[in-house]
């Protein structure tokens, strides 16, 4: 095991005391006090404490690792092209970029790590504990737009951090290693306002592909995008951009709803999950062209399937059978683009269904 880092070996004493003015100032829900980690290092002084420039500086290197996630900074600013970093522990934090890269600390002790963790969920004011041991929201940290998550130390050995990067850039589509057949049947697609179906595993590059989809819209149709986050960040003056929350009347599900009401040209959903497929698939089945949404799966053909299966699982309608769900989705959907590695790997053309047979070609 390597040992704790320099500012651990003579200040253990004043950095009780502040951990103890942290956990303080957070039950007072003083969110402004952790925006100028400097501001511990005063009370220190305010309160009589004498500290050598030696302390001073070893002090306030150890609160920017504390409440300002120095340590990760480090690792994201010296590496290129970051997709995703996951911080396991106190000593190891993993990035994912062109080639997956490993970092060795140990950058801060247990305890220590625990209570940055505590410190950047309070920071955004969102709750995270045992009775919330689960996080997931959008973050701007380093001058980069991130998705992150925050794994509780109740679920797992210890907490977790999980940063995945937003990137504003909007990728070309030639960068999706479509050949020139496939990039002209995607434009067509459309332009001619076809119900599309982005697949694919996490980490596919299934948002992006979305991104570089609304490059080929019309820049004065409606487009209304439907996330959980804002990643596709259309550019259009005509464009409507709902994010869902966890309040009341604020979930896709709700919002899928809400779009259908304020004329859309086309609709855009971040991501197929849960209830949202109802108001979905009902939508494209009643004349809405132009809908795209993204959707977890292991293939073109599972997509259909899994679309199938979301439905059945979120509809209230308990009577409905498979059949005629997969009509329901056959009718609606008319491509389904399956994205691995950043590259689209099948495109297929759905044509109908008979019975729990469904009928397609695909365009490799």
């Amino acid at each position: 095991m390597s040992a704790l880092p320099s500012f651990y070996k003579t200040e253990s004493y004043y950095q009780e005391i502040i951990r103890s003015h942290i956990r303080e100032r957070m039950k007072r829900s003083d969110w402004e006090v952790f925006e100028k980690p400097h501001f511990f290092m005063k009370e220190l002084h305010e309160q009589g404490y004498e500290l050598s420039d030696i302390e001073v500086k070893s002090l306030s290197l150890w609160l920017e690792h504390l409440i300002s996630l120095k340590f990760i900074r480090e690792i994201i600013e010296s590496t290129e092209a970051i997709e995703e970093v996951i911080i396991h522990n106190a000593s190891w934090i993993q990035v994912i970029a062109k080639n997956r890269k490993e970092f060795f600390g140990p950058f801060l002790s247990e305890e220590d790590f625990e209570l940055a963790l505590e410190v950047f969920s309070f920071k955004q004011r969102l709750l995270w504990n045992r009775s919330s041991p689960f996080l997931s929201f959008q973050v701007h940290l380093f001058s980069q737009s991130w998705r992150a998550a925050l794994m509780h130390e109740s679920l797992s050995k210890g907490s977790k951090l999980f940063l995945r990067s937003q990137r504003k850039t909007l990728f070309p589509l030639e960068s999706y290693r479509v050949t020139g057949g496939q990039a002209h049947l995607i434009k067509e697609c459309i332009t001619h306002k076809k119900n599309i179906i982005v697949s694919g595993a996490t980490g596919s590059g299934k948002t992006s592909f979305l991104k570089t989809l609304t490059q080929f819209i019309p820049e004065r149709e409606h487009l209304i995008t439907l996330e959980d986050t804002s990643e596709l960040t259309p550019q259009s003056p005509f464009a409507t951009e709902l994010i869902a929350s966890p309040e009341s009347g604020k979930s896709l599900n709700d919002y899928c709803h809400y779009a259908l009401r304020m004329r859309p040209d086309r609709m855009i959903l971040g991501e197929i999950r849960s209830h949202e497929v109802v108001p979905f698939l009902l939508s494209i089945n009643t004349g809405h062209g132009g809908m795209m949404a993204s959707l977890h799966a292991n293939s073109a053909i599972d997509a259909i399937h899994r679309l199938c299966l979301l439905f059945q699982i979120y509809s209230k309608q308990t009577s409905v059978n498979y059949p005629d769900v997969l009509k329901l989705v056959c009718q609606g959907v008319d491509y389904i683009f399956h994205l691995e590695n950043k590259s689209i790997t099948n495109i297929l053309e759905i044509k109908g269904c008979e019975g729990t047979t469904p009928y397609y070609e695909l365009w490799n």
